[in-house]
């Protein structure tokens, strides 16, 4: 086969653009990713000790698209590579998380980042064997949080749908050379983060929220959407909100901190993220326990959980049909332990899911959504209908499977 051969393809995609990662599923639910929502402008050239390495862990991309109007985004890397790195990082924090989602040039690359990566893994083969060059028809499932969905989603529609998007991997192992040319096309037009994450729930809960009113919360890094169902999985827009809760500005807090006294040690809030889930306190120097986050962990989180709650519950006070509350995302693995000790003097009937799906709860909703649609050719009336066909147990979440 020649070097220079091309393929056309097509691929399913559902992307959760979170503030603190970014989550995909293509093709099935089983063939998910995910990668801290981390770019940097880079400086010089990156030198790789090996090329067996996982695609993932070394994104590095140079972009050409309508959506990206600035040189600036033109070359980055993106998530573990930009982790750490000497040029100019963007992380979702400070100022950045106080512009809107669909507006950061970040949303795209990121974005463009998962579709590219998405393409590259299902052809591996084709590229192992010569294929440089992919065309790419991408049905897109995304979504946007409550306070943008209104007034940016048809403004985020377009610059998704906009013509041709260009992505060429760098020195990323594996696919390095290989430009993936995407069209995007919006099935189910751009939904509203949260809600999509309550049909997954619904899809495999052992207790389905169907026959119920309740209330749901997706804590994530910047934003928290707080949205009501009525039973039947009727939304009720006159409760449902959006705030700013910024977990990732605390996490970067605390990252500083720690740094200050463990000389650099955690290299982004990404980095700390996944710390705090793991329950990883300690900070290790030449095998010895140099710092232990514990108690400044608690100080920062308590404070930000006690916001978190204050806010469900002005929320849900006047939602008379709510029977129970849920919280998902991320952001809500990070801080469930501090809002149930608070809510253990409460007795309120909140509730917390599992943390095998909770991250990916709304990248999955999206999928299933996404699938209904295009096996109906038609645009998707949220309903129960559209997971009553996919109540069987659903596959592990999981990392990517190293090739």
């Amino acid at each position: 086969m020649a070097k220079t051969e091309s393929l056309t393809t097509s691929i399913v995609l559902s992307l959760d653009n979170g503030s603190s990662h970014i989550k995909g599923i293509y093709d099935s639910l089983n063939q998910t990713f995910i990668f801290p929502n981390v770019v940097a402008q880079p400086i010089g050239e990156r030198y790789h000790l090996t090329d067996q390495g996982h695609p993932l862990q070394f994104l590095d991309l140079h972009f050409t698209s309508p959506a990206i109007e600035s040189d600036t985004y033109r070359h980055m890397y993106v998530g573990d590579l930009a982790v750490g790195d000497e040029g100019v990082v963007h992380e979702i924090v400070g100022d950045k998380a106080a512009q809107k989602k669909a507006q950061r040039p970040e949303t795209i690359v990121t974005l463009l980042t998962g579709a590219a990566y998405a393409i590259a893994a299902k052809h591996e083969q084709d590229i192992s064997r010569g294929v440089k060059r992919i065309k790419a028809s991408v049905e897109l499932g995304i979504g946007l949080p409550i306070s943008e969905i209104a007034k940016f989603r048809h403004e985020f529609a377009e610059k998704i749908t906009s013509g041709v998007h260009s992505v060429t991997f760098g020195t990323t192992p594996k696919y390095a050379g290989v430009t993936i040319e995407m069209e995007f096309l919006l099935p189910i037009d751009i939904g509203i983060d949260d809600v999509s994450g309550v049909y997954d729930i619904e899809a495999t809960s052992k207790s389905p929220l169907s026959h119920k009113g309740f209330g749901i919360a997706d804590v994530g890094g910047v934003d928290m959407d707080i949205a009501f169902f009525r039973p039947g999985l009727e939304l009720d827009q006159r409760y449902s909100t959006g705030t700013k809760i910024h977990l990732n500005d605390a996490l970067e807090n605390i990252r500083q901190e720690v740094n200050r006294e463990a000389e650099e040690l955690i290299a982004s809030t990404a980095e700390l993220t996944q710390m705090l889930v793991n329950k990883e306190y300690e900070i290790f120097a030449e095998g010895k326990v140099v710092f232990d986050m514990t108690d400044l962990v608690n100080r920062h989180l308590r404070i930000l959980a006690e916001k978190v709650l204050k806010s469900a519950r002005t929320a849900w006070k006047n939602v008379r049909y709510a029977s129970e509350f849920w919280f998902i995302g991320g952001g809500a693995i990070v801080l469930q332990p501090w809002i149930e000790k608070l809510n253990a003097q409460l007795g309120l009937p909140i509730r917390f899911d599992t943390p095998e799906y909770s991250q990916f709860r709304n990248a999955r909703g999206t999928f299933l959504l996404l699938n209904h649609a295009l096996s109906t050719q038609q645009t998707v009336a949220v309903s129960t209908e559209i997971v009553a066909a996919h109540t069987e147990t659903p596959a592990a979440v999981r990392e990517p499977e190293k090739k």
